[in-house]
């Protein structure tokens, strides 16, 4: 028997974040000022003389006149194409009615609905995602209900709780309370979900190769692949390697889930990419994507993982270093890419950054880990912190002035690098790619526990990109004070996965992990402890850090 699946359509397919902020102010019922979210801007109304009427007025203008400013949430599309590959029926039922309440210009609501479904691809011949027969509008909340019931869902997902409170909601249907952003939780017999992802996981078997072969040909038909493999995820994303009809391959990225991360990473390491390949550094080439869908491919790399670190991987990295410089210090649009993900530009950016980490694992249930950061990492942090205040004087609360910036991978080293068999050496991962401190990028290849550099190879490396910022005056005091400090925020970067949404993203890259969550998370904090007391151990020798190296 089909499985059939319920869908609500207003903030749950259509997202309308920012979208009421943008409206209230165009239409003047909001004074100008920062970004409001849909709840925010619906109690300031509710504030004001006659804010109801405000309110039904402003909601008949944004689902009618400004429908046309809505975005798919994060997931959609993946949702509607894995249910499609596994033949279960979707249906969208909306509580809507004809016209806006007060809306004088009297929009067809439902005809605006359907028309943006139709233009962002979700009823479309070509793709068939959904059937324009199987969306319903009612006009009641009661009538609502009947429609669900009338359609034997099996599920059915809304953001509003009150339609699962309906004294005639069907027992027998699965409730899915979509909540945006929110932990993943079941509370009496509603499932909570804060994403599309996490709804697929509720609902769905997880993608299997042959699908992934099937939704590729239809999103990217130009590559005409027949083949997918699985690979290792890297970081956070889970990497494919398809393979087309005369045997090219390619490397397809599924990227973090939008709604837990809503960093444009796909944009972001695309964009860089084509730069980059275009200007000739050595990085993977950018082939398709689909923002939609939260995947890329790139040009599949052949070769293998640089696990031991030597002094040609330093020249290599160097050059690169230098080749960045020179293009940063060129003629390129300094508004072509905006600040890296994480951008330290200060100081204080960093000590933000910092105690914005601690704030989130303070607020895990793990004893053993606030016991890390309570009585081992508080204390030399504070050391630290003061050390660097002192050093650097009114540079430390002063942003880097975009002269010095560099255009920065961010997330730089030989784990993000494939040597090729000519022995060439590639880099890899540009999803926090943006403008930065050369400090930040220094320092985070210097200390990333994925590499290990011996003290020797560190000192190699501080020599030498040393000449390459020479221009900048700064530069080495920057380094002296900051580069302890750095070290500090990897601690607290190997800890993430005590973080839900980050544990979320790493079994999703590699779902071997999901037998040895405990131990996984033990093995973090013994890194992060290994490596905090590395840097207690090097606390008097910061004061002189370029002359030792």
């Amino acid at each position: 028997m089909q499985l059939v699946i319920g869908i609500d359509f207003d903030n749950t397919i259509a997202c309308y974040d920012h979208v009421f902020c943008n409206v209230a102010r165009k239409l003047g019922m909001l004074e100008d000022g920062g970004l409001l979210s849909k709840s925010q801007v619906k109690n300031n109304l509710l504030k004001q003389v006659d804010g109801d009427l405000s309110w039904q007025k402003l909601q008949g203008k944004v689902y009618g006149k400004y429908m046309h400013l809505a975005s798919l949430f994060p997931g959609v599309i993946e949702f509607l194409y894995l249910s499609r590959l596994k033949n279960y029926r979707i249906v969208v039922v909306s509580h809507k009615s004809e016209y806006g309440h007060f809306d004088e210009e009297k929009v067809p609501l439902r005809d605006a609905a359907m028309k943006w479904m139709q233009n962002i691809g979700i009823v479309d011949t070509n793709t068939s995602l959904l059937n324009e027969k199987d969306v319903y509008f009612s006009s009641t909340r009661e009538l609502k209900v009947k429609k669900i019931q009338e359609l034997k869902c099996d599920y059915f997902i809304d953001d509003l709780v009150e339609v699962f409170n309906e004294s005639t909601f069907p027992k027998s249907i699965k409730k899915i309370l979509f909540e945006p952003g929110q932990k993943h939780s079941v509370g009496n017999d509603i499932n909570i979900a804060g994403s599309w992802r996490q709804i697929q996981k509720t609902i769905l078997d997880d993608w299997n190769e042959l699908d992934v072969v099937t939704v590729a040909k239809n999103v990217f038909p130009a590559l005409k692949v027949k083949k997918a493999d699985l690979v290792k995820g890297r970081g956070n994303s889970r990497i494919y390697k398809l393979t087309a009809i005369d045997d090219t391959s390619y490397a397809l990225k599924i990227y973090p889930d939008r709604q837990l991360d809503m960093r444009k990473r796909l944009e972001t390491e695309y964009t860089s990419c084509q730069y980059l390949c275009e200007s000739g550094f050595p990085v993977m080439q950018a082939c398709a994507k689909n923002i939609n869908m939260n995947w890329a491919v790139y040009e599949w790399l052949s070769g293998y993982s640089i696990d031991l670190v030597d002094e040609e991987f330093i020249d290599n990295a160097v050059d690169f270093i230098e080749a960045l410089y020179k293009v940063s210090r060129g003629r390129i649009d300094k508004n072509k890419f905006v600040e890296a993900s994480e951008a330290c530009l200060s100081g204080n950016m960093i000590i933000q950054q910092i105690n914005t980490r601690l704030e989130r694992l303070k607020q895990t249930d793990s004893s053993e880990l606030h016991y890390f950061i309570e009585h081992e990492f508080s204390p030399i942090f504070e050391v630290l912190m003061n050390q660097a205040r002192e050093k650097v004087a009114d540079l430390f609360d002063t942003n880097l002035d975009r002269e010095f910036q560099i255009m920065s991978p961010s997330d730089f080293g030989s784990h993000n690098a494939i040597k090729e068999d000519s022995g060439r050496i590639m880099f890899i991962d540009f999803e926090y790619f943006g403008w930065d401190d050369p400090v930040k990028l220094i320092s985070d290849f210097y200390w990333h526990p994925g590499m290990n550099l011996s003290r020797e190879l560190k000192a190699k490396w501080i020599n030498l990109v040393k000449d390459i910022f020479k221009s900048d005056v700064s530069y080495e005091l920057r380094l002296s004070a900051y580069l302890p400090l750095y070290a500090l925020k990897w601690c607290l970067i190997l800890l993430n996965e005590f973080l839900p949404e980050k544990l979320i993203n790493r079994l999703n890259a590699n779902h071997q992990n999901k037998k040895n969550v405990n131990q996984m998370l033990t093995n973090q904090l013994s890194k992060s402890r290994t490596l905090l007391n590395q840097v207690a151990e090097d606390i008097p020798h910061y004061g002189s850090t370029l002359q030792t190296s």
